[in-house]
């Protein structure tokens, strides 16, 4: 797919929504900087522990409990300035701008207009809980850039060959975010899938070999960047850990609950409760949801399309960990649940009319942009047995903002048109 430059009106309009966006997300964190909680602390305090090569452990022993690519990326640019939460809230604002460069290259590699990429830009930048997450020490600005930046070279990579360099740099990448969050792990099945569908050829027979061999590179390659995390998890940990050990209780707490939060200290409920072996615990926590899952299936399918419906509802995260962490404005988290929820409805309004008009006419690059609808599609079945909220709907938004961009740009015209008629 040939790329064209940007000529200088758009690079002007362009850097005015970066710049944007850096005034804005430094304003906030300069007014809005709450006491971190809950696991935006847990980072915290263990990005200082590894800046201080006291290692990543938990009450004294090795974890992988959470992932380390978060606290470690931190831990790297603490041992330069120094742990500080500010500079944390200044590495994410930056990301955040970061995430606004990469939809503006994504949209504009996938459409070739720069009028989607614009529009999609600046689509994200209105969207309130963007800017509010940059009071929190949350892993989401990271692994979304890692995720955007694997997607964008994916994209680059030659589609003439099955065995490419650019996959390979692209599964690197993903292994990173994989690094921060696992969930990306099985997208490659998803990639395989795409490449079925998106591929140029109109034999089954001749998109076959470069769809298994696109999908395998991207794995293998992803792999590659997971193996430091997993060699350390099995030296320290003595056990075979790929990146974390919260998948098991992760999927234990689904079974009881479809959005937010659950953990009860009740033994005769929670079997985990006095495992302290972290291994252990995740293999328990499997195999009683799996159990629970086996035998209670239809259930599970009904709560399955709950957690979905959670994932999607509303956008109230941001806000309860910024102004209910914030005494002195304590009393503005239901006003603001209710502008960034707002807000959010809003933006999806173009988002889906992008989705549904890049299907219905075909533009440049629709077949390209299945990738990212793969990924939507995936990350969104993820959730179907995971306790799901807004949080991890956040490395989404930027690929909802893509169709924003086509949304927007598309109800503009048909405007145009009938003005003109």
């Amino acid at each position: 797919m040939k790329q064209y430059p940007m000529q200088g009106r758009e690079k002007t309009a362009v850097l005015i929504v970066l710049a944007a966006n850096i005034v804005l997300r430094f304003i906030w964190i300069a007014l809005m900087h709450p006491a971190q909680e809950a696991d935006f602390q847990w980072y915290y305090d263990h990005a200082v522990e590894l800046a201080s090569n006291q290692g990543y452990n938990w009450f004294g022993q090795p974890t992988a409990y959470w992932p380390i690519g978060w606290p470690l990326f931190l831990s790297l640019i603490f041992r330069t300035t120094g742990p500080s939460v500010a500079v944390g809230l200044i590495v994410n604002a930056l990301l955040s701008t970061l995430i606004v460069w990469l939809i503006y290259l994504l949209t504009r590699r996938l459409f070739q207009s720069h009028a989607y990429a614009l529009a999609a830009a600046i689509c994200y930048s209105l969207l309130p809980s963007q800017v509010v997450w940059n009071s929190v020490l949350g892993s989401e600005e990271l692994f979304t850039t890692l995720l955007l930046i694997s997607l964008y070279l994916y994209l680059r990579a030659d589609r003439t060959r099955a065995l490419s360099l650019g996959v390979a740099i692209a599964g690197i990448a993903l292994g990173f975010a994989v690094d921060v969050r696992p969930i990306p792990l099985a997208f490659p099945l998803f990639v395989f899938l795409y490449e079925l569908v998106s591929g140029q050829s109109g034999k089954f027979t001749k998109r076959l070999w470069p769809a298994i061999s696109r999908a395998v590179t991207l794995f293998v390659s992803m792999l590659i960047s997971v193996l430091p995390v997993t060699i350390r998890n099995r030296i320290t940990m003595h056990h075979w850990v790929l990146v974390s050990t919260n998948g098991g209780t992760n999927l234990f707490q689904g079974i009881h609950t479809n959005g937010g939060y659950w953990w009860s200290y009740n033994p005769y409920v929670n079997p985990l409760l006095n495992i302290h072996n972290e291994v252990h615990k995740n293999a328990v926590g499997e195999h009683v949801a799996i159990h629970y899952i086996e035998h209670h299936l239809g259930r599970t399918i009904i709560n399955g399309f709950i957690k979905i419906w959670d994932l999607y509802k509303d956008d109230l995260n941001a806000n309860w960990y910024t102004f209910r962490a914030s005494p002195h404005v304590a009393n503005w988290l239901h006003p603001m649940d209710a502008v960034l929820t707002t807000g959010y409805f809003l933006f999806m309004v173009p988002a889906s009319i992008g989705l549904i008009y890049f299907w219905a006419r075909r533009i440049t690059g629709w077949r390209q942009a299945w990738l990212l609808f793969a990924f939507l599609f995936y990350n969104t079945c993820f959730f179907f047995f995971f306790p799901a909220w807004d949080r991890f709907r956040y490395p989404l938004m930027p690929l909802f903002a893509v169709f924003a961009g086509v949304g927007l740009v598309s109800i503009w015209k048909e405007m145009q048109t009938t003005q003109a008629q």
